[in-house]
């Protein structure tokens, strides 16, 4: 029998249909199996049939076997509409309901991955959770089934590219052109690149490239498992989770040998039920973590070190035997290489990255972390029936620092022969010393204590009129090192929630919000949120219809009172900051002064801001049961924003000498975030060949609605801008000679010479200067989404995800691409401007000199962020029951994978390129994992 099932998922989608957008390999999912299904949400959980708001929900359960993944969400773009919560800024991370960090669990452990984007779905937190909230859930034993299984991986990871530079004899071609630009003569003779050109001796002329095998490993390892054990019964349960992770690095050298990554983790939670009115439970993680690495920057370092500068190694076997001097520095080193090498260096570089790895010693980071929850539920049906109480209490303490042997050592600059290519001298700069002390430093401690308490109330009148409330109080009070006071965090939620017969839904949800960030008169605030639902599929004009299964139509409004460090950046705003450090002097400097100053003016009716909402949803089950589908749109503001608003104010309330200005915070900026998220499943059945296509996608555009600015130019003005809009100069091309200078607008960066980039004169005041910025781009992508496919034969499973972003640009100006001065000169420098390449050239003209007028922000760098990835392929194969029949291994799964495989993208050389860090890489992994 073959069917077709569709599933358009988005903001108000729940587990059930989830399940199927990750490609749940089943033939066809009963509608109960979609509505009856639980979704945790903001201190409970509803049946997705009764679910307001906008949420959308995966459980990785339901795809970890066939996407196996640590990272838990990893191409959630590609698996629902929304998963980036509309991009309204940092998202408030839960897990089980406490604020931690996504690196605190790995996929194995969750049961439920909740994304609270809708104002009405995240009210309940307060003013932490005004940008949304992703709210992850642990695995809790279940009575009478227990299970136990085994994960074990073991991958390597494959860089994509490495940085392209000059060698020696070509960075000194380039530079001698750079100077002929300038009219300096050449630095460099022809015999002398000429010599090191030959590489008939690379201690003598070296020509060091720190991207070779010489240094780097082709690929670097990465290996993790897992244990997880279950079970229990009516009275008792639990789960429980052991893990570890192991990766080394590309360094082949040295210190680099040593470096390693690994990550070991324990997870228990425990439910008891003490009797029928009263359960209790405790949750307890453990994260310990190590990273050993050779001190040094050495991605960084590789990035700057010219490659003619000196020779890392000096061979100990070209030192000339009677060159005594020398040979009594060899004596006396305490880091001779392999035997056979000292460190080379210079005065100038008395460090390098090579001699860092072999001698600067090792650092290792260390991070542990124990997290505890305990909770009690309480059934109050003897004083009225559907009453109950929760109560939790959660302490979290991390404490991270490293711990170092740091060491000093001398690095040598030969003396060479005139006749010979042997060492005659040896000039020593530092010297070598191994304390064998380690140190201990960037001490970091975290501690946080959360707590909630609520009480609800459900209950059903004449089976018809369904009615919960729920009253919760919440704090948290946090404290890091260097703080000078508790961080904390309050707030009271209220929520009332009503359907008639599961057709018609309202409900109210409020907080009344405390910000010590805010004067005391200011600090509370009361956010209110309304929902509205209606399934039409229970009206008499659908009830009967043979295409209509489900169809639901939500509406959600509400106000958030925000005081997030994105809005409300600082504590005491409000207050006005007086100092006494400027100084100032006169009558020569006879006379110095001490001059009292201020930053800003008092404001105490300084106020949150506001994050206000609109947004819609649709959801439905079509064609008995062969199609479901969601989608939401959203309309938010956020306003009263605090800034210093120059502008509306006196100019006399700012002084630049002394630096003083008398302007108050105020809030005066504001925001716009519009747009909608999709997503779309697809089920079919050939046979034994079972296939699902789903496809997801949102999309945001934002708008800066106001602003601080008083530009004459109005092309200049940010709001009626995006958010993230960036500002640059507009090219024309590159300058071809001096008259074509001449013949242009004056440009103010500089001397200005053939070669150069030509800039457009936005206002047509025969200047190029600042004022002729316009917007060039905005950082972030509008859309982002994806695919993932699953084919299914008999035992086999073929997964594919493939995500894209569309809309963003960047700028390329890191030091592989802003090349001046002397600096090291990568590959792009070949399609640089000189008078024979003036016609073809790309690239402006080098410079010995620096070149403030090319190393701008300019649409002359900047490149599309359009992409669309392979993000992974994963084939699975699943032992048949027959074969393990008479086994005590119950299941056996073994995989292959690959992640970050390949780029689509007209930029994807620029986009794969990482300047002063470890390269990105391609993983391919293999697993196995056997249930018990």
């Amino acid at each position: 029998m073959k069917y077709i099932k569709i599933v358009l998922v988005s903001c108000g989608m729940c587990f059930g249909v989830i399940f199927g957008a990750v490609g749940q390999t089943i033939e066809r999912v009963p509608d109960t199996s979609v509505i009856d299904s639980l979704v945790h949400v903001a201190y409970g959980t509803v049946s997705f049939k009764d679910l307001a708001g906008a949420i959308s929900v995966l459980n990785p359960s339901s795809y970890l076997e066939k996407h196996y993944g640590t990272y838990p969400l990893e191409g959630t773009e590609a698996f629902i509409g929304g998963s980036n919560l509309w991009n309204l800024g940092a998202a408030l991370v839960l897990i089980d309901g406490v604020p931690r960090s996504l690196n605190d669990i790995t996929t194995n452990e969750i049961e439920q991955i909740s994304f609270l984007k809708g104002a009405n779905a995240v009210v309940l937190y307060g003013s932490r959770a005004a940008n949304g909230v992703i709210l992850i859930t642990s695995k809790r034993g279940k009575a009478r089934h227990r299970q136990s299984s085994i994960r074990v991986n073991g991958g390597i990871n494959v860089p994509k590219s490495y940085p392209e530079y000059l060698g020696s004899a070509e960075y000194m071609t380039y530079y001698n052109q750079a100077s002929k630009n300038d009219g300096l003569a050449p630095m460099y003779d022809d015999a002398t690149i000429k010599n090191y050109a030959s590489g008939a001796n690379l201690y003598r002329y070296p020509d060091v490239d720190y991207y070779s095998s010489d240094y780097l490993r082709k690929v670097y390892n990465t290996y993790s498992g897992n244990g997880e054990f279950s079970g229990g019964n009516d009275r008792a349960r639990f789960y429980a989770l052991a893990g570890f992770q192991s990766q080394n690095s590309l360094l082949n050298f040295g210190e680099g040998k040593n470096e390693q990554n690994s990550r070991f983790n324990i997870r228990g939670n425990i439910d008891l039920k003490l009797n029928n009115a009263i359960s209790t439970y405790i949750n307890v993680s453990t994260v310990f973590a190590n990273n050993r690495t050779a001190l040094g920057d050495y991605w960084g370092q590789a990035a700057v070190v010219q490659p003619q500068r000196f020779a890392p190694l000096i061979p100990i076997s070209l030192i000339e035997g009677n060159a005594q001097a020398a040979q009594n520095l060899v004596a006396g080193s305490r880091n001779i290489i392999d035997g056979k090498y000292l460190l080379g260096g210079t005065q100038q570089y008395l460090t390098n990255p090579i001699a860092d790895a072999y001698a600067a010693g090792y650092n290792i980071f260390t991070s542990r972390q124990f997290q505890y929850t305990s909770g009690i539920d309480v059934d109050l049906k003897s004083v009225l029936k559907g009453l109950s109480f929760h109560g939790q209490v959660s302490i979290d303490y991390s404490n991270t620092y490293n711990q170092s042997v740091n060491n000093t050592y001398a690095v040598y600059v030969p003396t060479w022969s005139s006749i010979a290519d042997s060492i005659t001298q040896l000039t020593l700069f530092n010297k070598d010393s191994k304390t064998g002390t380690q140190n201990l430093t960037n001490t970091l401690s975290d501690q946080l204590i959360d707590f909630n308490f609520h009480v609800d109330y459900k209950n059903t009148f004449k089976e018809k009129h369904n009615l919960s409330a729920i009253l919760v109080a919440s704090g948290l009070q946090r404290r890091m090192t260097g703080d000078y006071q508790y961080r904390t965090n309050s707030n009271l939620g209220i929520q009332f929630s009503y359907n008639y017969d599961h057709r018609y839904y309202a409900d109210f949800s409020g907080a009344v919000v405390n910000s010590t960030k805010l004067a005391t008169n200011k600090r509370v605030a009361f956010s209110p949120t309304v929902n509205l639902g209606w399934l039409l599929s229970e009206e008499g004009f659908l009830k009967n219809s043979e295409v209509v299964d489900r169809l639901k139509l939500t509406a959600s409004a509400g106000i958030i009172h925000t005081d997030l460090d994105f809005d409300i950046r600082n504590y005491y705003l409000y207050n006005a900051v007086y100092s006494s450090t400027a100084f100032f002097s006169w009558a020569d400097g006879t006379y110095v002064n001490q001059a009292t100053t201020i930053s800003r003016g008092e404001n105490l009716n300084l106020s949150y801001a506001r994050r206000k909402e609109v947004n819609l949803g649709i959801e439905g089950v079509l064609f008995n049961n062969k199609l479901d589908f969601s989608a939401s749109m959203f309309l938010i503001k956020k306003d009263g924003i605090p800034v210093q608003s120059y502008s509306l104010f006196p100019s006399y309330f700012l002084t630049s000498f002394p630096a003083t200005s008398f302007v108050p915070y105020t809030n005066f900026a504001a925001n716009s975030y519009k747009g909608a998220d999709i997503h779309l499943n697809i089920h079919e059945k050939l046979g034994d060949l079972k296939l699902t296509l789903g496809i997801a996608g949102t999309y945001v555009t934002t708008k800066a609605l106001k602003r601080d600015e008083l530009y004459a130019d109005l092309y200049r003005n940010r709001a009626g801008k995006p958010t993230d809009a960036i500002f640059g100069l507009v090219s024309e091309g590159l300058f071809a000679s001096q008259n074509d200078i001449a013949g242009h607008a004056s440009q103010k960066f500089g001397v200005t010479r053939p070669g150069d980039i030509k800039y457009k004169d936005q206002n047509q005041d025969g200047v190029i200067d600042d004022r002729d910025e316009v917007m060039i781009g905005r950082w972030s992508n509008p859309f982002t989404g994806g695919l993932n496919v699953t084919a299914q034969f008999k035992d086999f499973t073929l997964f594919v995800l493939a995500t894209g972003s569309f809309g963003g640009t960047a700028i390329k100006n890191n030091s592989y691409y802003w090349v001046s001065g002397a600096t090291k000169y990568s590959a792009v420098v070949r399609d640089s401007w000189t008078e024979e390449t003036k016609n073809t050239a790309t690239y402006p003209r080098l410079s010995t000199l620096g070149s403030d007028n090319n190393f701008r922000t300019s649409d002359f760098w900047s490149y599309s962020t359009d992409r669309i990835n392979l993000s992974k392929v994963q084939l699975s194969y699943r032992f048949p029951g027959r074969v393990l029949r008479n086994s005590f291994v119950k299941g056996l799964n073994i995989y292959a994978s690959g992640s970050n495989l390949l780029t689509i993208a007209k930029d994807r050389a620029v986009m794969e390129l990482n300047i002063g860090s470890t390269p990105q890489t391609r993983f391919y992994n293999l697993g196995i994992k056997a249930d018990f």
